[in-house]
């Protein structure tokens, strides 16, 4: 709710109406976009203002990580990607609605459980366990909240298990605790210990763990990466995916690779 209604009032900076309204709906058209739900009975809750709206070009790109029309230091572009992958990892989705002058509809679909599945949810019936399917589990680290959030949110809708650290040291916590980890996914520029000195304390544990290096720097040629691979920002989920195979896959930092996305075994 707080990442619906933060960007509202920068669209109405003469003032304007904030609704926000829920409803039972039942969605029978199969899925055009990404973010959108699969058929089914959902809540949806939808937050809608009268604001200046979207053009089509800001409005394709609305759910994409660290994309704003804000300046520079006053929006981080992680609001509506946190939306609508919490609405994703529920089982649900979400949409816009805007046009220039006109403003903006977000709706987040949520599924609607029938009383007999609140009861079984409730008493424990039903509830998957870690038994029920094969992980390969990330360890992410990043020393901020928001990137490492979404980030997670992405490697999850891969299939993959994720564990979090805010920075080197807490990742070497989980390291030495012996908790089994297939790839670390680390920022590089962090404070104290940066993501290249984190891998190499790593590595004198876990010399096999595939290493992938997150920045925003443009040339990183003047620093020991040993051979890891590079993430730059920002990024999409299919560009993630496509280093996390190449991590598994033991393929280089760039040039073919005979794994694709979908055939490691890694993600969807």
């Amino acid at each position: 709710m707080l990442n619906l209604v933060i960007n509202p009032p920068d669209a109405m900076p003469g003032g304007g109406l904030l609704n926000v309204t829920t409803r039972n709906r039942t969605l029978t058209d199969a899925p055009r976009r990404p973010e959108d739900p699969e058929p089914g009975d959902y809540i949806a809750l939808s937050v809608e203002d009268t604001g200046t709206g979207m053009t089509p070009e800001v409005l394709a790109k609305a759910f994409e990580p660290f994309f704003t029309t804000k300046e520079v230091g006053k929006g981080s572009g992680l609001g509506l990607p946190q939306v609508y992958g919490f609405a994703k990892q529920t089982g649900g989705g979400a949409s816009i609605s805007s046009q220039p002058g006109a403003g903006t509809v977000v709706t987040v679909y949520l599924p609607r459980l029938e009383p007999a599945q609140q009861a079984a949810l409730a008493s424990g019936d039903g509830m998957a366990t870690g038994q029920d399917r094969t992980f390969r589990t990330v360890l992410l680290v990043d020393d901020d909240n928001g990137v490492r959030e979404v980030t997670s949110i992405m490697l999850e809708d891969l299939g993959l298990k994720v564990l979090q650290a805010a920075n080197g040291q807490e990742a070497l916590e989980i390291i030495r605790a012996d908790t089994p980890i297939d790839i670390l996914l680390t920022d590089f520029a962090m404070p104290g210990m940066n993501g290249a000195e984190l891998a190499q304390a790593v590595r004198e544990r876990l010399p096999a763990l595939p290493v992938i290096f997150v920045t925003g720097y443009a040339e990183l040629d003047a620093f020991d990466l040993d051979n890891a691979q590079v993430l730059q920002k920002p990024f999409r989920e299919r560009e993630l995916a496509e280093r996390i195979t190449r991590a598994h896959s033991g393929c280089p930092e760039s040039g073919p690779c005979a794994a694709t996305p979908t055939s490691a075994g890694l993600v969807r």
